[in-house]
């Protein structure tokens, strides 16, 4: 087996279902609101450049199939060459309500993944606005592995919070932009 691919080389998840967001060792909520339709929200949360903007090297999901709905698995991280080895992790559909609500978990991940997560879940849910718009709730749970479980302190909390509202709000809204 050669380094690449040992690098690349999927190592389950414990099994999980929608119940880790009852009990995993961080779960967090972000709240936004943009001035479109859920409908143009969506297509970029369920899209191919989902994630593209966050700052790690080649970082976005590939999805097997243009298929879409529950059952449905993507590849989540650093899906493009060269840094295809640092960190994936695959994700299942456990819901998938266009324009409405999408759930996930991951299911597998590289080496990288594996040594930090021990679970990784996320719930989007998207509601009209009364003046057109959608309001957007992202709940994350987490639950991480020694190296990363002191980050799970409740003092922490906050600092996770920010991260995932910082690391969604402007790219979402350059995106929704991009899109009119």
């Amino acid at each position: 087996m050669t380094i690449a691919s040992a690098l690349r080389k999927q190592r389950p998840s414990p099994p999980i279902d929608e119940s880790v967001f009852d009990h995993a060792s961080l779960v967090f909520k972000t709240h936004y609101t943009f001035d479109v339709p859920p409908a143009r929200v969506w297509r970029i949360l369920d899209g191919e450049r989902m994630f593209e903007w966050l700052p790690f090297p080649g970082v976005g999901v590939s999805y097997e199939s243009a298929e879409r709905g529950v059952g449905v698995v993507r590849e989540m991280g650093s899906i493009a060459k060269p840094f295809r080895g640092l960190w994936i992790q695959r994700e299942q559909f456990w819901s998938h309500e266009e324009a409405r609500r999408i759930s996930y978990g991951a299911i597998s991940g590289t080496w990288m993944y594996v040594l930090l997560v021990w679970h990784y879940t996320e719930e989007m849910t998207l509601v009209d606005t009364s003046v057109g718009g959608t309001d957007l709730t992202w709940t994350v749970a987490v639950a991480p592995r020694l190296p990363l479980r002191v980050g799970t302190l409740p003092i922490f909390a906050p600092l996770w919070r920010l991260n995932y509202r910082t690391s969604l709000r402007g790219p979402m809204t350059r995106r929704l932009a991009e899109q009119a």
